[in-house]
């Protein structure tokens, strides 16, 4: 053997002498490293499964307990306690004292709703009620009563507690459409204490498609199955209602009651791994279903990665042997060739270096540096003098500057002046005024004078636009005009008023605009008022609501809030009020600060 080795040549010596030793440490350690990672992995995604059906229950409690606050607000409302708590409230009465308080309540619980947009709210009064046959938010006692587990529903009422089921209700908010929602109806009462009176009954729903997408995202494996059973052994809801109503078939089907922890169960002909999670305070169990096959499958990618990852080892290191070997032979050779190129004016030439710090490649090193700086001499020779010619472009593009546009309107408008051209001469000035106010010299400050100004200037201009048919007023208390405030905070409202006025319906023939401002403390607030077509609540939200991913410069009404709050703080920025039919009004509210004042709070 020892003849033999001898016999070959110096780099397949170097591969034999360094893959076979790698060769049996790999094998070796692939062996006990699967073994260790196998256990791990086994007990990770054990875990992994039952964190995930906790989880789910956590969730379905979550919505359990917002529900259960929802209906303790429902129960602690101002307006609707005094009209269920009223002695007239059951007894007989006119219309229009029940219109009365069919307008209060639902209005209380439509703002309830609004303000909790995925929950459904109802409330269950006697039938004698003209209005309990409204079903939207107030519904007849008798639609309870007509329910199969009404009996349970008293029984969790007389315990004080809430009741929890399925129930049909509306789909959203302002929708005539019914669907299955989760429901926890609560018993309003006029006090704490048992004794006291029975007011009504609320109801909190939650459409159960929230529930099963909960479901549906434990579910880990195509062929298994989560869903609820309540207390009595019955399925609400799955995460696959064929594949529940199949299973339920079959023998030894899991539902109520059993262990809370995993087991081997057996369905028909299929072993399954199960594990349940109580849902507290309702009497509901989450059953989840692995198949056993499934669940073992799991395991192949684990196998097949290891195998494949000894296979590509094995490879790697018999051609990392090769690399290394015929490397280490042809270094001196490559080392000499280069050196050649190098003397004949080949800047290119490069030795690829493992920095192993032998002899070899320390001279290797140091020929590449001596390469590179040369190179990067050259470099820097050829960019020092690209970089003199962009130096005097850009000198040039200096000289151009907004005055030459404030010169070229001013020119505009003198000889306009000169042949007579009034409107010509009128637009051209109120032109370089707005530019002169809206750049302001690159600062972010201003006076409200000039802010006011800027305003009134922007309106002439659009007044030739729309044939004189826009009015502006401003009322600005003297002592308020020196003060400071950001530039260009009004003319957008100014903008919004005309462009969604008159300038999308054709029908208004006239805009009408007012400006105030006024002393509040030691804050100012403006109010721009139009008598447009005014917005809608959802409108009006939008309008301020501030997405970061939105902000990327320039003066909208976004933009302005934000700025006000950054700069400023929560306090101020912008709101509407706003009447559709007859107009807008914005309110933007700044602290009150002279101008050094306004820059020490920028900075």
């Amino acid at each position: 053997m020892k003849n033999r080795i001898s016999k070959l040549t110096m780099q397949k010596r170097m591969m034999l002498f360094f893959a076979v030793p790698l060769l049996i440490v790999q094998i070796l350690s692939s062996i006990l490293s699967y073994a260790v990672l196998f256990e791990k992995f086994r007990n990770q995604y054990d875990y992994s499964i039952g964190q995930s059906l906790t989880q789910a229950v956590s969730f379905l409690e979550s919505y359990i307990r917002n529900m259960g606050y929802l209906a303790e607000m429902v129960e602690n409302n101002g307006q609707i306690l005094t009209v269920l708590s009223s002695d007239k409230f059951y007894n007989t009465r006119g219309k229009d004292e029940q219109y009365i308080e069919f307008y209060t309540l639902n209005k209380a619980f439509n703002s309830l709703e609004i303000a909790n947009s995925i929950y459904r709210f109802g409330l269950y009064v006697s039938d004698n009620i003209t209005y309990s046959n409204n079903n939207y938010y107030i519904f007849p006692e008798s639609r309870l009563k007509e329910r199969k587990d009404y009996e349970q529903m008293l029984e969790a009422f007389n315990m004080g507690s809430d009741y929890i089921a399925l129930s049909e209700e509306r789909l959203d908010i302002g929708a005539s459409q019914l669907s299955s929602t989760v429901t926890l109806y609560h018993q309003i009462r006029s006090g704490s204490d048992t004794n006291s009176r029975v007011l009504g009954v609320c109801s909190i729903s939650i459409d159960k498609k929230w529930i099963v997408q909960v479901m549906e995202n434990t579910n880990v494996t195509p062929n298994g199955l989560v869903y609820l059973v309540n207390a009595t052994g019955e399925g609400i809801l799955s995460s696959d209602p064929f594949l529940f109503e199949m299973l339920r078939e079959q023998e030894h089907f899991p539902l109520a009651g059993g262990k809370t922890a995993w087991e081997l169960i057996q369905i028909g002909d299929i072993d399954y791994y199960m594990d349940r999670k109580d849902v507290e305070n309702t009497g509901w169990q989450m059953v989840s279903l692995i198949p056993l096959n499934e669940y073992d499958k799991q395991y192949f990618p684990l196998i097949l990665t290891a195998v494949i990852v000894l296979v590509v080892m094995a490879l790697m290191i018999v051609i990392v042997s090769f690399i290394l070997s015929n490397y280490y032979v042809g270094k001196l050779k490559k080392l000499s060739l280069e050196m050649q190129h190098l003397q004949d004016g080949d800047l290119n030439v490069q030795i690829p270096s493992d920095q192993q710090g032998d002899e070899i490649e320390d001279v290797y090193s140091n020929f590449n540096f001596m390469v590179g700086e040369v190179r990067r001499l050259v470099q820097e020779h050829y960019q020092l003098g690209k970089d003199v010619r962009v130096a005097e472009i850009r000198a040039l593009q200096a000289q151009i500057n907004p005055h030459f546009l404030y010169n070229t309107l001013d020119l505009i408008n003198w000889i306009a002046m000169d042949y007579g051209a009034n409107d010509i001469e009128k637009i051209a000035w109120n032109l370089a005024r707005f530019y002169r106010l809206s750049l302001n010299h690159g600062k972010d400050l201003i006076s409200i004078e000039e802010e006011i100004e800027h305003v009134q200037v922007y309106v002439n201009i659009e007044k030739f636009h729309y044939d004189d048919a826009i009015d502006l007023k401003t009322d600005i208390p003297d002592a308020l005009k020196n003060l400071a405030c950001m530039n260009i905070i009004l003319q957008p409202f100014v903008e919004n008023a005309i462009v969604h006025g008159i300038g999308e319906n054709s029908e208004i023939q006239r805009c009408s605009i007012v400006i105030c401002a006024k002393m509040i403390e030691e804050d100012i607030l403006f109010t721009v008022k139009d008598d447009g077509p005014g917005m809608t609540e959802r409108q009006m939200q939008d309008a301020i609501s501030v997405n970061m991913d939105q902000i990327k410069g320039g003066y909208g009404i976004k933009n302005i809030n934000f700025k006000l709050k950054l700069c400023f703080g929560e306090k101020y920025g912008v709101h509407y009020e706003s009447v559709l039919g007859e107009g807008t009004t914005a309110f933007i509210l700044i602290p009150a600060m002279t101008m050094e004042e306004a820059k020490a709070k920028m900075e």
